[in-house]
């Protein structure tokens, strides 16, 4: 996990990487300092400033503070920094994306139980990501083998890395354009994040709720965002259905369900287990 944030940081021109040990409530909003020269007070940017219209990265995500943690809400919501401090009053800019990880609470993930329970972070915290990826390492025999045997003859020199079909300063300058585009919502498209939405909220019952968190409007707005990306990965000046169907089954995917196992008991006191129907992508 950790390799996906260090290639991201060194990928994207405005991207800034820090570990949430190492991290403050200050050192990733901002904090005020006195000048030395003049004696006045400034505003000293923390990672989530640097990192405006880029991405932040934050390892180790779920080794910060709680109260480190609550101050990133309002960077992550409303996508600026608040301060009042010495005399200083400001509202400042932090339009990143936030790219985190995190390990599970004991090291390995439980299928048995939900996203939630796996991780050590808030319901306001969750709600306020639009996607969640679980990478399980999974035990098997011939994977194993072919990666440790990739591993040693990289380390030995008798393999090389493969090359892409395109470079990196072409996929920066993809990412670029890609991002100077403002794609509209059709009508079909509004339609159809208004039917997405009304599904998700459905099934988000009481009782048996497997989900991160409860289904809210920060849910749609994350469908909102999705589309808009979708359609600018397809250079597209509008949002289509297809794209907003993609991003319901992102966001039903791999956010809201995690393939777990439901365990029933059957009436003589015996267990049985039951594995969850797959649905088709």
């Amino acid at each position: 996990k950790s390799q996906f944030l260090k290639y991201v940081h060194s990928f994207l021109p405005r991207a800034v990487y820090t570990s949430g040990k190492a991290s403050s409530a200050a050192g990733l909003t901002a904090s005020v300092m006195r000048d030395n020269e003049t004696g006045e007070y400034v505003i000293e940017a923390g990672a989530l400033m640097l990192a405006d219209n880029g991405i932040c990265c934050i390892d180790e995500f779920d080794k910060m503070d709680p109260s480190d943690q609550v101050a990133i809400h309002e960077a992550m919501e409303q996508q600026t920094i608040s301060i009042t401090k010495a005399g200083i009053q400001a509202t400042l800019n932090a339009r990143a994306s936030i790219l985190a990880a995190a390990n599970p609470v004991f090291g390995r993930y439980d299928r048995g139980k939900t996203l939630k329970a796996n991780v050590a972070l808030s319901a306001p915290i969750l709600s306020r990501f639009d996607l969640f990826f679980v990478v399980l390492d999974e035990m098997d025999d011939l994977n194993d083998f072919r990666v440790a045997q990739h591993i040693i003859n990289v380390h030995c020199k008798r393999e090389t890395q493969t090359t892409a079909p395109f470079t990196t300063a072409q996929l920066r300058n993809y990412v670029r354009f890609a991002r100077t585009l403002n794609p509209q919502i059709t009508p079909d498209a509004q339609r159809r994040l208004v039917e997405c939405y009304r599904m998700l909220r459905q099934g988000d019952t009481l009782g048996r709720n497997r989900t991160a968190y409860r289904i809210t409007v920060r849910q749609l707005e994350s469908m909102v965002r999705l589309s808009e990306a979708l359609a600018r990965l397809h250079c597209d000046d509008e949002v289509k259905p297809a794209y907003v169907d993609e991003a319901f089954r992102l966001l039903k995917k791999s956010i809201i369900h995690v393939d777990t196992e439901d365990v029933t008991f059957d009436d003589d006191g015996g267990e049985e287990v039951r594995m969850p129907e797959h649905e088709d992508a």
